[in-house]
This record gives C-alpha cells, sequence and structure tokens, in this order.
C-alpha cells in the first residue's frame, strides 16, 4: 500500500504524538485557526513560489493558490483546500524546536544571519534573506505564534 503524502504526514504526527503521552517528544497543542488566519497568509506571500517552498521536493511545503498545489489537479487559483490547509499546518509544527522555541527552523532558517537566522538559500537577486530583521512584520507574526508554542496569545 502506497500512501500520499499527506496521509504520512498525518501518520507521522500520530506517531509523534503516541511518543509524546510517553515524554519522548512533546508535540506542540497548536492552534489551527491562528495559523489558518495569520501565519498561512505570511508563509503563502513569502515561502510559498514553485522554486521555494510551493515544491513537492522540499520537506517544508506551502500550497495554495497562485502557488504550487498540493493535488496537481486543483485549478492554479481554487481556494485553499482543506488537505492544503492540513499539510501546511503540520509542515509548520514540524519545524519547531519543543524545547527551545526561539530556536525552531520556522523562524531561524528565513532570516538573515546578521539578524540572528540560521541562513538560507532562499535569497533574493540582492543575496538577502526572506526577513533583514526581528521587526520584520510578517516575520513578528511567525515569531509570536512559534513563541505561543503555536497556540493563541
Amino acid at each position: 500500500m502506497r500512501l500520499s503524502s499527506s496521509r504520512a504526514c498525518v501518520l507521522w504526527i500520530a506517531l509523534l504524538v503516541g511518543c509524546a503521552e510517553q515524554g519522548d517528544y512533546a508535540v506542540p497543542a497548536a492552534d489551527r485557526l491562528r495559523f489558518e488566519s495569520e501565519v498561512l497568509p505570511v508563509l503563502l506571500r513569502d515561502c510559498a513560489f514553485h522554486a521555494c517552498h510551493g515544491s513537492a521536493e522540499r520537506f517544508f511545503q506551502v500550497f495554495g493558490p497562485g502557488h504550487g498545489r498540493l493535488d496537481p489537479l486543483t485549478r492554479p487559483l481554487d481556494p485553499l483546500t482543506p488537505a492544503e490547509i492540513d499539510h501546511s499546518f503540520t509542515r509548520a509544527l514540524s519545524m519547531f524546536e519543543p524545547d527551545d522555541l526561539e530556536h525552531s527552523l520556522l523562524l531561524v532558517k528565513p532570516l538573515a544571519v546578521d539578524a540572528g537566522g540560521a541562513g538560507h538559500e532562499g535569497t533574493d537577486t540582492l543575496g538577502r534573506d526572506v526577513y533583514q530583521t526581528q521587526d520584520d512584520p510578517a516575520y513578528r507574526v511567525l515569531h509570536e505564534w512559534v513563541l505561543a508554542g503555536g497556540t493563541g496569545p
């Protein structure tokens, strides 16, 4: 039996939750509605390009209208599907560092090294990272959600 990537991801999360009950790993109790209304629009705008995280080749994937689609049969400008939201949500959660949220990959990868980031291949034509400073309003949205453990304020 072959699993689709979204089902495999859900299975992976379920396995982590099972491990969390045994104390091996803490999966954040994330606020999906906040993700969908605040975080996902930022990720779609700043990360979901076909050559970046709108590609099936990347581990961290963000699919949606005007970008890559999880189901290739979805028309490019159709609204987000529940499966795309679920997929992007679980992938974003996988970028959390539960023991040190401030250093989660979702925060340090898109941030310029000079601003405390880890470096990122997704630079613009001038060699700049997605976010130049921690004061960038879009970065603040990600930062606040991650530091809240993916939950509400």
